[in-house]
């Protein structure tokens, strides 16, 4: 049964709508994860996605939040998880990695499979920057690279990826280490936006201090029940369904919408842009 809760932000209608097609639209992206099994329902996400962008919507990137191949990372997975059934979207993929994919020691093949360096790195569209960090080893170095690159100037909206949460409800649930080591700096910064995955549903969690936390990880793999019984953050919205997550950033705002495999706007938030 699907069960969504949604506490706030601004609802709004389905993809393919005119409400995310305005013109000042500076850059976009989809996030997903937990996604790199091989089958109809990793096939049905991405098919979401080129419907999300062939009307309308602006997508410059691929972003995900880790589990890109199931079930150990292989390189003899990568056609079928990685590449093909992203064929027709054409973007470049940004992956951080999963406890999955790095399992076996795949994980430099596969960040090398789509040219992309060892976490920690950064990327960069109009008006966001977007940092990418290893959640399987939590160390001192990546703090000091995430404290260094936020201290930093730089566009004013910031997204940091990693795999597993700061703050989820589910079977896996909030990461200690995470919450330790990571969230002061988070919170300190003010990010706009934090994306993991780990939980195969989808969960938003906004701080006291206005973070916005998102758990997408209904990319493909079988979902993860969310409990009612929730003490973190104030959580505004849960839904366990296969689904990806949209962000659309303009001078002024930005807009993150999650979309379930068959084209249903589960939840939708208007952020501010942080101001210079």
């Amino acid at each position: 049964m699907l069960s969504v809760t949604a506490c706030s932000g601004r609802s709004g209608p389905a993809a393919g709508t005119t409400a995310s097609r305005a013109a000042d639209v500076r850059s976009g992206f989809v996030a997903f994860g937990d996604f790199g099994t091989g089958d109809g329902a990793q096939r049905a996400v991405a098919r979401a996605m080129e419907t999300w962008a062939r009307t309308g919507h602006r997508v410059d990137a691929l972003v995900t939040t880790g589990d890109n191949v199931y079930p150990d990372g292989s390189p003899s997975l990568f056609a079928s998880r990685l590449d093909q059934p992203y064929r027709i979207l054409r973007r470049p993929m940004w992956i951080t990695l999963g406890n999955h994919d790095v399992q076996n020691g795949h994980g430099t093949a596969e960040l090398r499979h789509l040219g992309l360096p060892k976490p920690p790195y950064a990327k960069r569209l109009p008006g966001v920057q977007l940092l990418f960090l290893d959640a399987d080893r939590l160390d001192a170095a990546q703090t000091r690279w995430l404290e260094d690159r936020l201290s930093a100037a730089g566009p004013p909206v910031r997204v940091v990826v990693f795999h597993q949460p700061a703050w989820s409800c589910s079977l896996h649930g909030s990461t200690p280490a995470v919450d330790a080591r990571w969230v002061p700096v988070l919170e300190r910064h003010r990010v706009t936006l934090v994306l993991n995955g780990h939980d195969h549903n989808y969960q938003r969690f906004t701080s006291a201090r206005g973070v916005t936390y998102i758990v997408t990880g209904g990319g493909g793999a079988a979902l993860y029940p969310v409990a009612s019984d929730c003490r973190t953050p104030h959580r505004a919205a849960a839904v366990s369904r296969h689904h990806f997550t949209a962000v659309e950033i303009t001078a002024t705002r930005v807009t993150v919408t999650a979309v379930s495999d068959a084209g249903a706007v589960l939840d939708r938030v208007v952020l501010p842009v942080p101001r210079a």
